[in-house]
C-alpha cells in the first residue's frame, strides 16, 4: 500500500473512531435538556461577562498596551477559538486519573488504536460546539473592521499559528497525562494551566517582563494566543513566527518522549 493511500486509510479509520465516541458523549450530554440548556447559557454568559468588561474598559481609557478595541477583542477572539478547539477535542485527558486507579488504561493501552487519541477523543465536549460557531462568526466580523490592511499571507500564517496553538495545548495535555501516570493526579496541573490559558484574553503586552517571559517559553500562552493575533495585525517579526514553530515542536516532541517514558513505568492494575 503506498504512504498516501496508508494515510488516508488511517485517517478515515480515526474519524470513524472519534465520530462515533462523539456521538455517544452527545447522546449522554442531551439527555437532561435542562442540564444541558443551563450549561449552553453558561458559556455565552461568561463570553458575555467578559465583552461587558472590555467595552466597559474602553470608556475609561482609548487603547490598551497600545491596541484599540477591535484589536483588543481581536486578541479575546483567538485566545476563545484556541481555547474551544483544544476543550472540544482534548477534555478525555481530564480524566486519565479515574483511567490509571480503575485500571481501564490497562484496555486502552491494549487496544489496536493510538492510546493518546483514545484518551483524548473519549470526551468530546459538544457543548463547546454551541460557542465554536459564534466564536468564528464573531471573530470574521472583527477581522473585517481591522483598519489595518489584511493580506491572504497573514490570513495564511494566521491560520497556521492557530494550529501551532492547538499543537502546544495538546503537548501540556500530554504532559499532564504524563504525570498523571506517574503520580495518579492531574487536576492541579490542569488547572493551574487553564489559570494561566485566561491570561491569554489579553495582548501579552499588558504584563510585565518576567511575566511574558513564562508565558513565552515556561507556558507559552502567548505563543497560543498572541502571536497569531499580531501576525494577522502584521507586527509580528519573522524571528518570531519561527520561534512559534520551534517552541510548538519541542514541546510536541519533548510532551511524547515524556508519555513514552511513563509507560514504561506505569504498573499495571491487574499486576
Amino acid at each position: 500500500m503506498a504512504d498516501g493511500q496508508w494515510l488516508m486509510v488511517n485517517l478515515s479509520k480515526y474519524f470513524k473512531i472519534w465520530l462515533l465516541m462523539a456521538k455517544m458523549n452527545l447522546a449522554e450530554q442531551v439527555s437532561s435538556r435542562i442540564n444541558f440548556v443551563s450549561l449552553v447559557l453558561g458559556k455565552f454568559v461568561r463570553m458575555g461577562f467578559v465583552f461587558g468588561f472590555l467595552i466597559a474598559l474602553f470608556t475609561h481609557t482609548q487603547n490598551l498596551a497600545g491596541f484599540t478595541l477591535t484589536q483588543t477583542l481581536l486578541f479575546f477572539m483567538t485566545f476563545n477559538l484556541v481555547d474551544i478547539l483544544a476543550q472540544l477535542f482534548l477534555r478525555g485527558i481530564y480524566w486519565i486519573r479515574r483511567l490509571v486507579i480503575q485500571g481501564d488504561l490497562d484496555l486502552i493501552l491494549t487496544a489496536p488504536v493510538n492510546p493518546l487519541f483514545r484518551i483524548s477523543a473519549r470526551t468530546t465536549d459538544f457543548l463547546d460546539m454551541t460557542t465554536l460557531v459564534p466564536t468564528i462568526t464573531i471573530l470574521v466580523l472583527v477581522i473585517s473592521r481591522l483598519n489595518s490592511g489584511l493580506t491572504i499571507f497573514n490570513l495564511i500564517l494566521y491560520v497556521m499559528l492557530i494550529f501551532v496553538g492547538f499543537i502546544i495545548a495538546f503537548s501540556i495535555h500530554v504532559i499532564a497525562a504524563s504525570v498523571a501516570v506517574f503520580t495518579q493526579e492531574v487536576d492541579n496541573l490542569i488547572w493551574i494551566y487553564r489559570d494561566l490559558m485566561t491570561m491569554g484574553r489579553f495582548p501579552i503586552d499588558i504584563y510585565a517582563a518576567p511575566v511574558k517571559l513564562i508565558l513565552t517559553f515556561v507556558i507559552p500562552v502567548a505563543v497560543m494566543t498572541s502571536f497569531p493575533t499580531k501576525v494577522l495585525l502584521g507586527i509580528l517579526s519573522p524571528q518570531s513566527i519561527i520561534l512559534a514553530f520551534i517552541i510548538a515542536g519541542v514541546f510536541l516532541v519533548g510532551s511524547l518522549k515524556l508519555w513514552n517514558f511513563s509507560l514504561r513505568y506505569y504498573t499495571s492494575a491487574s499486576s
